[in-house]
Parts: structure tokens; sequence; C-alpha cells
């Protein structure tokens, strides 16, 4: 959780004010190893991305590919495999 507080010009807070929550971090799916939250499952996906990437896009490595699939040995060789 993020929280935010009115404050003056050098910084320091108002009187009388206090904390606001500003943002709060979404649950995670149960069970994913990654402990990421839906939002960026989402944004991560291959089935949201645009039909059409550039070459160079890093969603299209097949380390990235192979870690989505949770073949990390896989995964670390195509990694080691592009450098």
């Amino acid at each position: 959780m993020s929280q935010c507080q009115p404050c003056d010009s050098e910084g320091e807070p108002l009187p009388s004010t206090e904390l606001n929550e500003a943002w709060k971090l979404a649950n995670a799916p149960k069970n994913d190893k990654f402990q990421y939250t839906h939002f960026a499952h989402k944004i991560n996906s291959f089935d949201t991305t645009p039909k059409k990437l550039l070459a160079s896009d890093s969603l299209l490595r097949p380390d990235r590919h192979a870690l989505e699939q949770g073949d990390l040995s896989k995964a670390g060789f195509e990694k080691s495999s592009l450098k």
C-alpha cells in the first residue's frame, strides 16, 4: 500500500492532515509462482499483444516464452544463446 499526505513547500506534512491511501497492490492469483497480479498477467500475455509486433519486440524472445510456460531450464538456455 502506498500512502500520501498533503505537504507544504518544504515537504513537511500540513497540520491537521493525515495519511491517505493512494494505491494498493492487487492480490495475485492463487498458486502464481511469480506473484504477478491479474493485470500483470494480462499485459504480459500473448493474447493481448498487437497482432503485428516488431521483430525486435522482447515478447517474441524464446526465453521469455519458455519462462511464461514455466520451463526455467529452457528459458535459461535460450537466454544464454541470445548473448
